[in-house]
């Protein structure tokens, strides 16, 4: 269901994958377990940019590049980077592994999934790429976030938010400038928008796709609950792609981003067609949250 946590394309976020859950309660616990998981965003622990050159990596603070995961070793080994690389060279006697595999030397390749990427001990650690760069993304199984997390919270389910929408298809599909949550600008395809309806009034939403052959829409939209009981920099929401020229929104499947547990996140900000002011009171809630509303069953 809910898409490991980096192969994060262009944006930064990928939720889901082929074989999503029907069942709301399926997909809600599905994926309460990925957030509070080993190599949830609740485990995250650091995400640390690099340069080029050589650098140690260690958690003792005369390294480099200082880690804060509690299971990180004093000192981990050194990294050779360059524009397209990450080698790591490991440190005498640190147990560090590849699937399972003893390694001494590895390198490290941006957009690595979570479970291939290199333990040790309870810390995962893999290489992102973003528009400034390289950085390392580290989560540990005994990270405060995780242990902090007491699950997800989430309004009753309402059938009456689960709406049918018309695909309305750009001509030709284009792309939208988004900004995230570190200010960067990143482009995402756009290939069309939908228009349902609520309460009898009538809204838009422009549809993104995460990449080129992507095979579900990707949606960032801000309503009338954000900052009140939902996250406040908006929420996402992931569909199948248009059939026959309509579009299911279950609004019930409304999720955070990732940097409402975690501020080692760059996710992407809905774009400004999708700063709704109706409020949308389905999905996930703001899990700092204390409102009256907040139910963790469907």
């Amino acid at each position: 269901m809910l898409k490991s946590l980096l192969a994060f394309s262009l944006a930064g976020v990928l939720f889901q994958t082929a074989g999503t859950p029907t069942d709301l309660a399926t997909f809600r616990k599905q994926r309460e377990v990925e957030i509070g998981g080993e190599t949830g965003w609740a485990a995250l622990t650091g995400l640390h940019w690099l340069t080029n050159g050589t650098m140690t990596v260690g958690r003792d603070s005369r390294n480099a590049v200082v880690l804060t995961a509690p299971s990180a070793p004093a000192t981990l080994g050194t990294l050779n980077v360059t524009d397209t690389s990450v080698t790591l060279h490991v440190a005498a006697g640190v147990p560090a592994r590849v699937k399972g595999q003893p390694v001494t030397e590895v390198q490290l390749r941006p957009g690595t999934e979570a479970s291939d990427g290199l333990t040790v001990g309870g810390m995962t650690m893999v290489v992102i790429k973003r528009g400034r760069g390289m950085a390392l993304r580290v989560w540990d199984a005994a990270a405060p976030g995780r242990i902090a997390f007491k699950g997800l919270r989430w309004y009753p389910a309402e059938p009456k938010l689960k709406v049918e929408a018309k695909f309305i298809p750009h001509q030709p599909p284009g792309k939208v400038k988004i900004q995230n949550i570190i200010g960067e600008t990143i482009e995402m395809s756009n290939p069309g928008a939908v228009a349902f309806t609520i309460g009898g009034t009538l809204y838009r939403l422009e549809a993104l796709l995460e990449s080129d052959d992507a095979d579900e829409l990707f949606f960032m939209f801000k309503d009338g609950t954000s900052n009140k009981t939902t996250y406040g920099a908006g929420r996402y929401l992931y569909t199948p792609l248009p059939k026959d020229g309509r579009v299911t929104l279950d609004f019930n499947r409304a999720m955070n981003p990732p940097c409402a547990f975690t501020g080692f996140a760059t996710c992407p900000l809905p774009p400004v067609p999708n700063r709704l002011t109706v409020p949308i009171p389905a999905g996930e809630l703001d899990h700092k949250t204390t409102s009256g509303v907040v139910l963790r069953n469907p």
